[in-house]
C-alpha cells in the first residue's frame, strides 16, 4: 500500500500577501499601538530624562540668591556674637519678662520656672538658628551644581522654618528698653534677606533652567484575575 504524501494532502499554509486584514485585526493592532505609546508616555512622565547639559545656571541662582544669603548670614553673625557676649544680661531680662505670666500658674514657683525657661531659650536660639542657617548654604550652592529642583524645595522649606524662629528670637532676646535697637534690627535684616533669597530661587529663569517636576500619579488598582 502506498502511503500518501502528507505534504500533498496537507499543504503548508503560507500568508497571502494579497489578503486584506479584517476590521477586527486592524482594531486589535491599533489598540496595541495605543497601549504601547501610553505606557511609554507614562514612563517618560514618571521618570523624565535629565538633560545632558542644562546650560549655565541663571544669575538669579548663582549670584542674587547667594548675595542675599550672605547678607542675611552676616546680620545673623552680628546678633549671635552680641547675644553670646551678653547672654547673662539677656537671661535676666527674659526671666523678669516671663515671671508675671507664670504667677497665675498653680503649683509652680514663678521665679524658679522663669529662671529655668530663661536659661534655656537664649542658648537654644543662639546656637540653633546659626547652625540651621549654615546648613542652608551648601543646599543653595548644590541647587546649581546638582541641577536639582528637589534641593531647591528643601532649601526653601528650611528657610521657612528659620523665618518662623527669627522674629521670636529677636523679640525674646533683644526687644528690651535697655537693649540696643541695632541688634534687634539685625535679626530683622536677616529675616528680610532670607525672604529675598527665597524669591530669587523662585524667579522664572530659575524655574525654566531646573528640570521639570515629577508628576505624582495615583497607583493603579490591581486588575482581578
Amino acid at each position: 500500500m502506498t502511503v500518501p504524501n502528507g505534504d500533498a494532502e496537507h499543504p503548508s499554509k503560507e500568508p497571502d500577501p494579497d489578503r486584506i486584514p479584517t476590521q477586527a485585526e486592524l482594531d486589535a493592532e491599533d489598540m496595541a499601538e495605543i497601549a504601547r505609546k501610553s505606557k511609554d508616555s507614562e514612563h517618560r512622565d514618571r521618570y523624565p530624562a535629565r538633560p545632558v547639559d542644562p546650560g549655565v545656571p541663571p544669575l538669579a541662582l548663582t549670584r542674587d540668591a547667594r548675595v542675599a544669603w550672605l547678607i542675611a548670614g552676616a546680620a545673623c553673625l552680628v546678633w549671635v556674637i552680641y547675644g553670646f557676649a551678653h547672654v547673662s544680661d539677656i537671661t535676666d531680662l527674659l526671666a523678669d519678662r516671663l515671671r508675671p505670666g507664670l504667677e497665675k500658674v498653680p503649683d509652680v514657683d514663678p521665679a524658679e520656672k522663669a529662671k529655668s525657661m530663661a536659661a534655656f531659650w537664649p542658648p537654644a536660639f543662639l546656637i540653633g538658628i546659626p547652625v540651621l542657617m549654615a546648613l542652608t548654604w551648601p543646599m543653595l550652592v548644590a541647587i546649581a551644581t546638582k541641577h536639582s529642583r528637589n534641593l531647591r524645595n528643601v532649601y526653601m522649606s528650611t528657610l521657612v522654618v528659620l523665618l518662623l524662629f527669627v522674629p521670636v528670637c529677636a523679640d525674646l532676646l533683644f526687644n528690651y528698653p535697655g537693649s540696643p535697637r541695632w541688634v534687634w534690627a539685625m535679626a530683622w535684616v536677616q529675616f528680610g534677606f532670607l525672604i529675598l533669597s527665597i524669591l530669587m530661587t523662585l524667579r522664572s529663569s530659575v524655574g525654566q533652567w531646573l528640570p521639570p517636576s515629577m508628576r505624582v500619579r495615583p497607583m493603579r488598582a490591581a486588575r482581578g484575575g
